[in-house]
């Protein structure tokens, strides 16, 4: 029976910033359904041995891996931490199981055979003017050469949508033949919330209570997320009278974009209507989705773009920029505008305040469109890509 080892890194504390973003969503969901359909005794994890052990069934084997103190240099770091889960790795590789690394960012530079990498997006690539604004030319050439060394040697690759395949052929001319696409899926918990009771409660302890009806975006605030046409597009709206709120989800204050970010409040006039709610635990998000006017996501680029499918499987009427993969994501189920255009954002934003019809036909095709995404057909899809790599029937 077919047996694999699968990256559980992204499920430490500590590990990068995974846990709390896509990948580790992405790892948690897999990870479960590979549980169920493998059973334990035909899975292992790789975990570093300084951080938590993950949140996963004791029985799952666990395979420790060392680590590279923080004081190298960032080229020696990654080099070492490439080396020794490689070595970590060995045995499964000279067996012939599969090892899935959860994102390419975390593979060896020369990954053992078989192994299978997912790569959720190449937007450090794609959009390269954006993150050298702040970084060494050299640094920032050296670790995107790092983290995609693992392309070449893979067995299979993984990626979330036919966008982010497009970009691994023309980026790294990899044959499009090992490349399948399986989309992501939301969490089963991620419904509306019918008991107007939790939802006032929610709303209350995040200050969201009474008043204005509230724009919703959650999601990081780097450069590519385009949060100033977000706020150009709210300025709009009180130019026309339109009342409302952005509330803001997210760990956004420790990011470097944080301070410009406050500036365009200040400077547009929004003190007032950006409500910040910092880290919003996941048992929070169904009822913010449900009670939104609209959950906008202005981001320029993503491999996927999982919130605006969670904020479907909500109920929550949504905008979005209709680039990259998002089309694929949202299809015909929320109303998309062209990258960078603040007055389109605003004539969306405007018409789900204004045209109540609107907001819930966006609503009921969301959640249509939302329940087509599975965890467990995912899974699958995955698993048979391990059977193909294996030589397994």
């Amino acid at each position: 029976m077919l047996s694999v080892v699968c990256d559980g890194r992204p499920l430490q504390p500590g590990y990068k910033l995974h846990l709390e973003r896509g990948i580790g969503r992405y790892a948690k969901h897999l990870l479960s359904e590979f549980y169920d359909l493998l059973g334990p005794e035909h899975l292992s994890v790789l975990v570093r041995d300084n951080l938590p052990d993950p949140e996963l069934p004791l029985d799952i084997p666990r395979l420790a891996v060392g680590y590279a103190p923080g004081w190298l240099p960032i080229g020696k770091r990654l080099i070492s931490e490439h080396l020794l889960s490689k070595r970590r790795l060995a045995d499964a590789w000279r067996l012939g199981r599969p090892v899935h690394f959860f994102s390419h960012l975390d593979a060896p530079a020369r990954p053992g055979s078989p192994t299978v990498v997912t790569v959720h997006d190449l937007i450090a690539q794609r959009l390269k003017h954006l993150y050298l604004e702040d970084k060494s030319p050299l640094r920032f050439n050296l670790e995107r050469w790092l983290e995609t060394r693992c392309l070449g040697r893979a067995r299979a690759i993984i990626a979330d949508s036919q966008a982010t395949k497009r970009d691994v052929v023309e980026l790294y001319g990899v044959d499009p033949a090992i490349i399948e696409v399986v989309y992501l899926a939301v969490s089963p918990q991620l419904r509306p919330v019918d008991d107007p009771a939790r939802v006032a409660e929610v709303l209350g302890r995040h200050g969201l209570a009474g008043g204005e009806p509230f724009f919703f975006y959650v999601g990081g605030i780097d450069q590519r997320k385009d949060l100033g046409s977000l706020l150009e597009a709210l300025a709009i709206l009180r130019e026309q009278g339109l009342a409302h709120r952005l509330a803001l989800a997210g760990k956004i204050k420790q990011d470097k974009q944080y301070p410009k970010l406050r500036a365009a409040v200040e400077r547009l006039g929004l003190q007032e209507s950006v409500r910040e709610l910092g880290f919003v635990e996941d048992q929070d998000l169904p009822a913010l989705f449900t009670a939104t006017a609209g959950f906008v996501y202005p981001s320029l680029y993503e491999g996927f773009g999982l919130p605006p499918l969670e904020a479907m499987a909500c109920g929550a009427p949504v905008v979005a920029v209709g680039s990259s993969s998002v089309p694929e994501v949202v299809g015909d189920a929320g109303w998309l505008v062209p990258p960078g255009d603040a007055a389109a954002l605003a004539e969306a934003m405007a018409a789900l305040l204004t045209q109540p019809g609107a907001a819930d036909d966006l609503r009921d095709r969301g959640r249509r469109r939302a329940a087509s995404f599975s965890w467990q057909r995912a899974a699958q899809s995955v698993l048979a890509i391990y059977r193909e790599v294996a030589g397994e029937p």
